[in-house]
This record gives structure tokens, C-alpha cells and sequence, in this order.
């Protein structure tokens, strides 16, 4: 664990400063990412860094300077003298939020595992491989298999200090053969949670199916959508329609809809930043102790996602999803809450439907319907009188997520953890708590030849 390092680095910081107020976040990131494509492995990277976050102010006016600290002591009073100087040349800014309250807080409901945050690149080579080894012939196996740790601290020169960790572990498995294929993508906290069994079950079941499509048959659906493709709806909905910042900037179709039905009363939403069994939150970067948040109930919408500013401005209370040194309120532990049916329970009752694994190249058509656009991918599979009987090629999708979410016939009460297993940027572990859901009426606008 990084802890005492990154506090001592944070405190030296706070010495050294010399405005009217200074925040400081110290990252400590320690991940590894194994990619594999046509059988074989062809990239392994390890991450360990130290980044610190900076925030300055005089007044109204402040200043953010962000760096990846490699030891010299000397770089900390450089960026806190360049932030300053910084912070007095820029204009002043009435929505700078206060200084978080003095108060201390740290994560108690998870235990850190080492196995996890120190995983070795050859360990998750061996997960990979042996995927590799069980992709069943004519498919090649392509994928991913990720995890590690982030840990990270926030003090303030108000008498703020927050510390928290994350450990996280992931596998994407993705069998292709010419134009077939097939997903299953599995997060959760540790390795020891993943379990790879379940994966190759899955695969083992569904993948004689892919490699025989029906064409294509687009118009009205009942659709059974699995947890990977509700992500890439929830994911447009919560930056469009639940930020407090875009029902301030008139792009969120709810914002005039606090207390309405908006989607089916089957659909209640929550944002849990303590649930135990996704990634623990406890506090955000205003210094605000999170909790649970009701967003929407049986249908009903509650709450949008709010940072300081946007609260105030809309005279309601932070419910502290306040992002670090910017004003970007989001929910990062949704949940969606299970029902009462059974998964194959939910496919025995369907006469005539589709199962959705997973979409891709999905985009906003138009904020004010939530209408999206994108395809479906890595199997659809073709449901007849309660069972599964093949699988059908591709298909685009235009629906609009209040069709969507208002049509909703059942949700399964199996629910999943669902991640990213790749990242670009800083490794920062957070996910959705989903179940499988079933729609009616979707509509698929038209067919694609694969």
C-alpha cells in the first residue's frame, strides 16, 4: 500500500502553500493489462505512478496544476509556486466552491487485497492463456484480462483529509472466427471473484449458435437486453439525463420532470457509493460524505446528480458527486435493482424475441427523446417459444431510452458488476450494478450484412 507515502507527499505540499486555501488529491495507481488477439498474447502493460492534483486559490480566483510525481521533493514546492502564480493572473470565478469542512474519512468496508493490487503481469498471462487454451476451434481467441489498484488521498488546508482504495480485476473474452462472434465480459472487486468457469460456461452454451445467422430482420422487437448492453444505455442516460450540470445547461430531458413517471414502474435506479458488493466511494472531491441516492423509483424521477454548484443553483442540497477540481457532477455506483424472475425463467416466458450480448458505436441522435443509434454485436441470438433456436446477423438500432425504460416487461434477479477492463487514462475502477432486462416494441431500423 502507498498510503503513508502519499500523505506524507500531500502534507508536504500543504506546508509549502501559501494562498487562501489549498486542496490536494495524490493518486497511487498499481495496474496490469494483458491483451491477446488471434490466439495469442501480444501486449502487456504495468502502471505504477504517483499523480498529484493541485488546487490554488486567492479569493474567487484559483488555479489547478496536475503532474506525475517521480520523487524529487523539490518538483512539490515547483508546481504549488506555478499554481499560485497561476491562481493571481486568473479571473475571478463565482462558482468556486468552499473549502471542503474538516472532517476525516476512510474506507473501513473493504480490506485491501494484495493479491489483487500486487498481481503479477505473469499471473494474468496465465488467465489469458488459458483462455487461449479453451476458445473451441474454428474461433481465435481475442481479449482482455486487467486489474490492479488505485488508492488515493485528499487533504485541504481547511483540516479535510480523506483516504480511500480500490482494487478491481477483469476479463473480456471475445471468440471470432471471420465474421462471427461472440462477449463475455466479467468484473469484479479481486481475482479471487472472477470466476472462469462461469465464462467458459457461457461461451461453451452460446457459441455453437453464432456460427449459423438468420439474416436479419429489422422492425419491432421484444428484446431480452443482457447487463453489457443495458451499460451502454445507462452510460448516455446518466451523462445526459441524470447530470445536474446538463439540466442546468437546458440539454437534459428531465429537468423539468423531478417527481414525474418517466419510465416503466418496474425501473427503480439507485446511486449506491457504499454498496459493499461494487466500488466503494466514500466521500467526493468537495470533502462531501457520500451515501445512497434514490435517481428514479418505480418509474418515478428523483434526483439528478449534483456537485456544489449545480445544487445551489437549482436550490437543493449536493448529493456529493462532486468530480476532483471540476464541475462535472455524475453518479459512479449505479444500480439497478433486480426483480423477481429468474434469467432462463424471463426466456421460457418469451414467444418471440431477441437476446442482446452487447452493442457497439452507440451515439445521441437527440438529447430531448434520449434517442440513440448504434448495432448490435457479439451475438444475437433468436428466442422461440422459450428457448433459444439460433442466432440472427446484426442489426442497427434507433430507440429512444424513454421507449426503452418505459417498456420494460421483466428484469431478472441475477445482477452483475459491470466495469471497464481497459483504460487510456488514470486506472480509476467504478462500475454499474446491473440485471438483465426485458423490452418491448425495440425497434431495429435496418440490417447489416454480418
Amino acid at each position: 500500500m502507498l498510503k503513508d507515502k502519499m500523505f506524507s507527499i500531500a502534507e508536504d505540499i500543504l506546508k509549502v502553500a501559501e494562498n487562501d486555501g489549498t486542496e490536494v488529491i495524490v493518486f497511487g495507481e498499481n495496474s496490469t493489462l494483458v491483451r491477446f488477439a488471434k490466439s495469442r498474447i501480444h501486449q502487456t502493460t504495468n502502471v505504477k505512478d504517483i499523480r498529484v492534483s493541485i488546487r490554488v486559490r486567492f479569493g474567487k480566483r484559483s488555479a489547478v496544476v496536475n503532474f506525475s510525481f517521480d520523487g524529487d521533493r523539490k518538483d512539490l514546492v515547483s508546481a504549488v509556486k506555478r499554481a499560485e502564480s497561476l491562481a493571481k493572473l486568473s479571473p475571478e470565478n463565482p462558482d468556486l466552491p468552499d473549502l471542503p469542512r474538516a472532517d476525516k474519512i476512510e474506507t473501513s468496508i473493504d480490506k485491501f487485497d494484495e493479491d489483487t493490487a500486487e498481481i503479477s503481469p505473469e499471473e494474468i498471462t496465465r488467465i489469458a492463456g488459458n483462455l487461449i487454451k479453451e476458445t473451441p476451434k474454428p474461433f481465435e481467441a481475442y481479449g482482455v484480462v486487467s486489474g490492479g489498484s488505485l488508492e488515493y488521498v485528499f487533504l485541504t488546508s481547511s483540516g479535510f483529509e480523506g483516504y480511500n482504495f480500490l482494487t478491481d480485476a477483469h476479463i473480456k473474452f471475445n471468440p471470432i472466427y471471420d465474421t462471427y462472434s461472440y462477449l463475455v465480459q466479467k468484473s469484479a472487486k479481486t481475482f479471487k471473484d472472477l470466476n472462469l468457469g462461469e465464462v467458459l460456461e457461457r461461451v461453451e452454451e452460446r457459441l455453437n449458435f453464432v456460427l449459423k445467422p438468420r439474416d436479419a430482420e429489422p422492425g419491432k422487437w421484444t428484446v431480452i437486453l443482457e447487463p453489457l448492453a443495458l451499460t451502454d444505455i445507462l452510460v448516455f442516460l446518466n451523462w445526459i439525463g441524470f447530470s445536474g450540470k446538463s439540466a442546468i445547461e437546458g440539454i437534459s430531458p428531465l429537468r423539468d420532470k423531478v417527481g414525474q413517471k418517466v419510465f416503466s414502474e418496474k425501473v427503480t435506479i439507485l446511486d449506491n457509493a457504499l454498496n459493499p458488493r461494487g466500488f466503494v466511494l466514500p466521500f467526493d472531491f468537495e470533502g462531501n460524505r457520500k451515501g445512497l441516492t434514490v435517481v428514479v423509483e418505480n418509474g418515478i424521477f428523483k434526483n439528478f446528480a449534483h456537485d456544489s454548484i449545480t445544487a445551489k443553483k437549482m436550490g437543493v442540497e449536493s448529493n456529493a458527486c462532486a468530480s476532483p477540481f471540476s464541475n462535472n457532477p455524475i453518479f459512479l455506483n449505479l444500480y439497478f435493482r433486480g426483480g423477481e424472475k429468474d434469467y432462463k425463467k424471463i426466456i421460457e416466458e418469451t414467444d418471440r424475441g431477441l437476446i442482446i450480448t452487447t452493442f457497439w458505436y452507440v451515439n445521441l441522435v437527440d438529447p430531448q427523446s434520449l434517442t440513440l443509434t448504434g448495432m448490435t454485436r457479439d451475438g444475437v441470438f433468436v428466442v422461440e417459444n422459450g428457448r433459444i433456436v439460433g442466432s440472427m446477423k446484426n442489426m442497427r438500432f434507433n430507440e429512444s431510452i424513454f421507449n426503452m425504460l418505459g417498456g420494460v416487461l421483466d428484469i431478472s434477479k441475477e445482477e452483475e458488476l459491470v466495469s471497464e477492463s481497459t483504460w487510456y487514462d488514470m486506472h480509476y475502477p467504478h462500475g454499474m450494478i446491473l440485471p438483465t432486462i426485458k423490452v418491448e416494441n425495440f425497434n431495429f431500423s435496418s440490417s447489416t450484412s454480418f
